[in-house]
């Protein structure tokens, strides 16, 4: 749906959904500099000689120009609906314009129910993978020795905060939700609504843990494509990037710089959903036990 905007000899169109900046970059345009979507009509005259047209394609979207049109609908309440469509992945957009097609709504708000029916709730799936960290400490000269050892996610567990602290400042460099970099399955893409590194302590160590939000329930298989992803990310990805940055520690024995990795090519790395992890820690308790 396009909306053409008009105000003497100047005229400009947006399409929706149209973000603010957008918007008000249009209106400026216009020589309107305290006017919003709130205030505007999406059909006819407005105040200071707007005016607005719907340029709509096809059936369902004439239909809803058409309830716009008879209501005296606000651009900001025509907008928000297509902001909610625009949410919903393809599929389920085409099955709701079919059906505004095909069986009418009397109202706007009933075309709103529609949307509002359709939403697809949004699932969270948390993943776990181990991590390593190499510490440099320094020396009774306070130096950093050049020979790091390596420690576990028990020595990290005594850092979770700062380490957590870093993982925030590196992502905020480009942006926390790694979703954008997903460049699979297109089924997966289409559901993908934000994914997050981080890390979560349990049983007294410290796991690095990938929270994934999507549109609705994955498939095993798509799990598993994710699941393969991650593990991209961890071992080339986020995961080298993160890897190469110190981490200073100032306490006592420990202090030094640690590096953290979210990878390692040994057989034991995994990458498990919720489940399998509350099963893999069941078992290393069990054998602890046993010993």
């Amino acid at each position: 749906m396009r909306a053409n905007i008009s105000r003497g000899d100047k005229s400009a169109s947006i399409y929706f959904p149209v973000g603010r900046a957008r918007l008000a970059g249009v209106l400026s345009y216009l020589g309107i500099d305290h006017m919003n979507d709130f205030d505007l009509s999406c059909s006819g005259k407005n105040a200071m000689d707007i005016d607005v047209s719907l340029e709509p394609t096809g059936v369902a979207e004439r239909t809803i120009a058409e309830l716009c049109h008879n209501e005296g609908i606000s651009l900001s309440r025509l907008n928000a609906a297509y902001e909610a469509l625009d949410s919903l992945p393809y599929e389920k957009q085409l099955e709701i314009m079919d059906k505004v097609a095909n069986q009418p709504p009397e109202t706007f708000h009933d075309f709103r129910n529609i949307l509002d029916s359709s939403v697809i709730p949004t699932v969270v799936t948390k993943f776990y993978c181990p991590l390593t960290v190499t510490l440099y400490a320094r020396n009774r000269w306070d130096n950093i020795d050049g020979d790091g050892y390596e420690e576990d996610g028990r020595f990290a567990a005594r850092y979770a905060d700062r380490i957590r602290e870093e993982m925030r400042e590196f992502n905020a460099e480009d942006g926390e939700n790694m979703a954008k970099y997903f460049y699979g399955n297109n089924s997966i893409c289409a559901k993908l609504r934000s994914v997050v590194w981080d890390f979560a302590e349990r049983g007294g160590e410290l796991y690095g843990c990938i929270t994934v939000e999507t549109a609705g329930a994955l498939t095993p298989e798509q799990e598993q494509e994710l699941k393969d992803w991650i593990s991209g990310q961890n071992s080339d990805g986020l995961g080298e990037g993160f890897e190469q940055r110190e981490i200073i520690l100032n306490n006592g024995y420990s202090s030094g710089e640690i590096y953290v990795s979210l990878w390692h090519s040994g057989d034991d790395y995994f990458i498990d959903n919720e489940d399998e992890f509350a099963e893999r820690l069941e078992r290393q308790s069990m054998t602890m036990g046993g010993m």
